[in-house]
């Protein structure tokens, strides 16, 4: 009976979601942490449950060819040991590795909805930046007896590690970071603020305290597919530039694909650049839906400066009642896009919208767990899949975005 403290040797044969690898022992799937499909290692035990448990490797025995030299370490200066940057769980793996692996994870969880053996892939679109890619990072201050740091969390005691320099963030970021002690307000500080560091191209680089926005501060400028646009400090925006274009711009053709469906419902739009994209590819009406207020007021300041006709509504989906019915006016005209948070869709907002019945829907998703769990509620609707694919948007984590487009099949 497998028990905590046992080793053995661990044959590791693929990555989980989340990026743990898999290995198998006395009935089990094993999660091992920072260890690569290929790797023979000696593991110690850590966590035993009915159907799985966890491990650590104590000694490699092989080591994987997929792997490489670990790309997101900094030094601790509690003990002065390299550590891993908290979240990046692929940083010891090739990068075309990791997408793969991503991709296999995208397709399991997937496998179980009616009709996905059929489903058709796109070939996943790897980052053109494995590293320095971010332009937005949040870190979090605690006091210390040798200062204030300012770092990411520690996965497992959530005690700052303090950052020098982030791997993921781009340069401008890093080089604000490395002076920000030096700043205005860094004294303000309080243990266990948040803090974000953002960068556009027309702005530079910036930094805040989370609800420290003063009123009169004044919105950034992003690029985007349709033109610059304006965002609030504190309202969404996609953080890697270029992989978030692409899934833009395949949107776009996917859209110019089917020309019968030519209204769009675009629901979590934030500042409304995937409705935009669409209006300028043959899209006839837009319509909104945010809960964000400063979201809600830049995406109408960037339909009046685009010249688009569009309506957005300020609605908490899940908090606030919506009536779908008016927002579809014509569902065998209609497409509705969907990129809501990490948890999904709102409760009840699947069942809803497959009511309504609109021809298409584009849902863009960066969990899919809950991807898997709205889908297989649509499916049941009348839609089927047309397509999927798969956009790392955040290389070196665990994290990624989907695009997945459904049809309705039934009336």
């Amino acid at each position: 009976m497998l028990k905590v403290g046992d080793t053995f040797i661990a044959d590791v044969t693929t990555l989980a979601y989340g990026g743990d690898g898999i290995a198998r022992y006395d009935g089990r799937v094993i999660f091992i942490p920072e260890s690569a499909p290929g790797d023979r290692l000696c593991v110690r035990v850590t966590q035993v449950k009915k159907r799985y448990a966890r491990a650590v490797c104590i000694e490699p025995l092989e080591l994987s060819a997929l792997r490489i030299s670990p790309c997101c370490r900094v030094t601790d200066p509690d003990n002065g040991t390299p550590t891993r940057v908290p979240g990046c769980c692929y940083d010891h793996l090739d990068y075309p590795a990791e997408v793969a692996a991503k991709q296999q994870q995208l397709e399991g969880l997937l496998r179980k909805l009616p009709g996905a053996d059929a489903l058709r892939y796109e070939a996943p679109f790897h980052a053109p930046q494995p590293l320095h890619y971010r332009n937005k990072i949040t870190l979090h201050a605690e006091r210390h007896p040798d200062g204030m740091r300012v770092g990411y969390r520690r996965e497992a005691s959530h005690h700052v590690l303090p950052l020098p320099a982030c791997p993921l963030a781009c340069e401008a970021i890093n080089a604000l970071l490395g002076e920000l002690a030096a700043q205005d307000g860094f004294r303000d500080l309080r243990d266990g603020d948040a803090v974000v560091l953002r960068h556009t191209d027309h702005d530079g680089a910036c930094w805040w305290r989370v609800g420290h926005i003063a009123p009169d501060v004044s919105p950034l400028t992003e690029r985007s597919p349709v033109g610059p646009l304006q965002v609030a400090r504190d309202a969404f925006y996609q953080v890697n530039p270029p992989v978030a274009d692409a899934l833009a711009r395949t949107m776009q053709t996917w859209f110019q694909s089917d020309r019968a469906a030519p209204e769009i419902v675009d629901l979590y739009c934030g500042v409304g650049v995937f409705g935009f994209v669409l209006m300028q590819v043959g899209g006839t009406r837009l319509t909104g839906v945010e809960s964000g207020r400063t979201a809600v007021r830049d995406a109408q300041h960037n339909a009046r400066v685009l010249g688009l006709q569009a309506e957005f509504r300020c609605v908490a989906l899940g908090h606030e009642t919506v009536d779908l019915d008016t927002l579809i006016r014509t569902p065998s005209q209609t497409t509705v896009l969907i990129d809501p948070p990490r948890s999904g869709m709102a409760p009840g907002l699947a069942d809803a919208l497959a009511a309504c019945a609109p021809r298409r829907i584009f849902y863009v998703a960066c969990d899919p767990a809950t991807l898997a769990r709205d889908l297989a509620v649509l499916l049941h609707g009348g839609y089927r899949i047309a397509r999927a694919q798969l956009f790392d948007m955040f290389p070196r984590t665990a994290h990624f975005e989907t695009m997945v487009e459904l049809i309705r099949s039934t009336p």
